[in-house]
């Protein structure tokens, strides 16, 4: 009578099996530690086929297997010697040669090898692991003999699909170990050509320890050398100085010479336990000071090539000259791997450091270096340059020397009318701008009406005099009636009246006359507050309604600048003091040609200038005067605060009509700011490029120590 399944029984075993499925799947595409994955993997599996045990194997170095892990395979026996094991090795040795899983029933004999046989009670499913057509393990499966035959080739089935999802992690690992290791000899040739790149004490020991720390994979790393007898830590990894004088550099150094006084590397995981009493002591202060969970020493070596034989022996002798001192503060890093990492550093460094010792040994060799230079110079086509580049040198000073050009010398300006004038503030006290009634660039005649002052002291000091004035020709036409009616009386105290009604009227007239004299006076000041226009020309003050409306002026204080428009025009032109040599040598040049009658009588020095709304046209002019003293400009926005001499440029008509038709105006624009340069006359290259140098070195070396004159 068949069994009835539970179809709902069914579908929850399938799901099961299918998520067991999915796990191995997701296992297989990790990055797990290999013993992690068999564990996983054997325990999913054995659940998956519902076996009762099983066992992966892998292949070892010498081409025999190795059991990575097992499920309940103690159950057949092989394990605590109750079945021999030969039988089951040798049948796991003819089942590498199979290229696929096969089921080999208890007691089964593999035909042609008798000793290989199935020595268990199970069903054994044995199938390989094949990575790249290699068969490099074996997975193992004991199931239940009794099972139908239909069931026994799904299950293998089964199990082949799951060897090849190990097989999948099995390549994967060894494509992440194959990426480890070329990152890891790509590390190690980088380091190689960064520690060997210079043969600096210093540079070497830092290159050590900074790209030694990412290729061990270790928390700091240090190096400690030996030199005349002395121990001490030449560089630390992320420090640019090493403090000797720090507690933890002490307790480090005096590690390193305990180590090297050993004669062996040392290895500190926790555990001070089996160290010599001097080294337990050192090791025990220095981890208490850094706090370091792994300490790693390993020594450097002298090359073999730089020992000599012994006793004819090829063994040489291995001599510490340092060590390099790897820590670990954290647990990242397997103690095992990090020591193997610190060897390879050692080995690598030991020539490096040993050279740059060697190096840094030889006496005098700055001064070697500098005696050796030159004669290297003298090598191969070396010669063939140093001799060009000489008569590269000669040609280039020939040329400095004789090659003539044009000095000319720059100053600043602006374009200004010949006529012009200013208008200052006249002498009334208090005064203030009541009315501006002209602003920059308009045009006034003379006399027009350009700034209205008030002084509200003057106008009230007006009023008192003004009051002053009519209280005194009041009085005075009093008393000459008083005077009139004291003639008509003929008494002798009328007369003596009369002469006192005189002097009163006397007095009261040469009142009134001083107040009107001091009217009109103040009235000429009043007069004078209204300023006028000294001549016809344009306003070239800037803003001056802005400037001047409601200001208080003093006595003197300019108010406006009235340019003439008419007439010629010319440049003021600032030139430094430090750069009037040229130009004064340049006059009494010509003046004493002039004289030699080599220059016609009155010629002047040529000059030219550029405005800076035309920066590209030039414009040519002469010198008209040379103002006889300097002047300390702090306003200058070229010169501040430097000496200057005036310049005044003065150019022909022909020039003036030029600049209107390129300009398009009709007149001139008075304060225009132009940059001129007056012609000195020919020199040669080298004063014209190196002028200003010279003159520094005049002024700051021969004028500081003369005996080098």
């Amino acid at each position: 009578m068949e069994e009835t399944i539970d179809p709902g029984l069914l579908e929850q075993t399938k799901n099961q099996i299918r998520k067991l499925v999915a796990e191995i799947a997701d296992l297989a595409e990790s990055d797990i530690q290999p013993g992690e994955f068999y564990v996983e993997f054997l325990n999913r599996s054995v659940a998956a086929v519902a076996a009762t045990g099983g066992a992966f194997w892998l292949l070892d170095g010498r081409g025999g297997l190795r059991l990575q892990y097992q499920v309940e395979f103690g159950a057949t026996g092989l394990m605590d010697g109750r079945v021999k094991t030969g039988p089951h090795d040798a049948l796991l040795g003819c089942m590498l040669q199979a290229s696929q899983a096969q089921i080999i029933p208890p007691g089964a004999v593999i035909e042609g090898v008798p000793q290989a046989f199935n020595p268990t009670e199970y069903a054994l499913i044995l199938a390989p692991l094949t990575v790249d057509k290699q068969v490099v393990g074996m997975l193992e499966i004991l199931m239940d003999p009794t099972r139908r035959a239909a069931q026994q080739k799904s299950t293998l089935r089964f199990v082949s699909d799951l060897c090849d999802l190990a097989a999948t992690y099995l390549k994967n690992r060894q494509m992440r170990q194959m990426m480890s290791q070329q990152r890891l000899w790509n590390q190690l040739e980088g380091f190689t050509h960064q520690i060997h790149g210079s043969l600096d004490l210093k540079e070497t020991a830092y290159a050590v320890v900074n790209d030694g720390k990412r290729l061990v994979g270790c928390d700091r790393l240090s190096v400690a050398l030996k030199i005349s007898g002395r121990t001490m830590v030449e560089a630390v990894s992320g420090q640019e100085i090493v403090e000797q004088r720090s507690n933890l550099v002490r307790e480090l150094t005096r590690l390193c010479k305990a180590v090297i006084r050993s004669g062996e590397d040392l290895v500190y995981t926790g555990s001070t336990e089996g160290f010599a009493p001097d080294l337990r002591d050192a090791l025990e202060m220095y981890v208490d000071e850094s706090g370091s969970k792994v300490v790693i020493v390993t020594l450097l070596h002298r090359p073999d090539a730089a020992n000599p034989e012994v006793d004819g022996k090829e063994d040489r002798e291995k001599v510490p000259f340092g060590c390099l001192v790897a820590e670990q503060i954290g647990d990242e890093l397997a103690p095992t791997d990090m020591h193997a990492r610190t060897e390879v550093v050692s080995r690598h460094s030991s020539t490096a450091l040993w050279n740059a010792q060697e190096h840094h040994k030889i006496f005098l060799k700055p001064v070697l270096k500098a005696m050796g230079s030159p004669w290297r110079m003298f090598r191969g086509r070396t010669l063939a340059k140093i001799a060009a580049v000489l008569g590269a040198l000669i040609v280039f000073v020939l040329a400095m020397a004789f090659v003539p050009c044009t000095l000319t010398i720059e100053g600043h300006g602006s374009l200004l009318p010949e006529e012009r004038c200013k208008v200052y503030t006249p002498p009334v006290l208090g005064a203030k701008v009541r009315e501006v009634l002209v602003d920059h660039g308009e045009h006034v005649r003379k006399g027009d009406t350009l700034i209205r002052l008030e002084s509200p002291e003057l106008d009230k000091e007006l009023r008192s005099l003004q009051l002053d004035e009519g209280k005194a020709l009041t009085q005075a036409a009093t008393l000459q009636g008083q005077l009139q009616k004291a003639t008509r009386t003929q008494s002798g105290q009328g007369a003596e009246d009369e002469n006192v009604i005189r002097g009163q009227l006397y007095e009261a007239r040469l009142t009134s006359k001083n107040a009107r004299e001091r009217i009109e006076i103040i009235e000429e000041q009043i007069e004078s507050m209204t300023i006028r226009s000294p001549q016809d020309g344009i306003v070239t003050t800037w803003e001056a309604k802005k400037t001047l409306l409601g200001r208080p002026v003093d006595v003197g204080t300019e108010l406006l600048q009235i340019a003439s428009t008419e007439g010629e025009w010319l440049l003021e032109v600032e030139v430094p003091d430090d750069d009037m040599a040229p130009i004064l040598a340049a006059k009494r040049k010509l003046e004493d040609d002039i004289k030699a009658g080599r220059k016609k009588e009155g010629e002047p020095l040529k000059a030219y200038f550029v405005t800076m709304t035309d920066p590209e046209h030039r414009y040519h002019g002469y010198v008209r005067k040379v103002a006889p003293s300097a002047e300390n400009v702090a306003e200058s926005e070229q010169y501040k605060n430097r000496h200057v001499v005036k310049v005044t440029v003065g150019f022909p008509e022909e020039v003036r009509l030029d600049y209107l038709k390129r300009n398009q105006t009709k007149e001139m624009r008075p304060g225009a700011e132009v940059r001129a340069r007056v012609d000195c006359g020919p020199t040669n290259l080298a004063y014209y490029l190196l002028r200003k140098p010279i003159q520094v070195f005049y002024e700051s070396v021969l004028f500081r120590w003369p005996f080098l004159r």
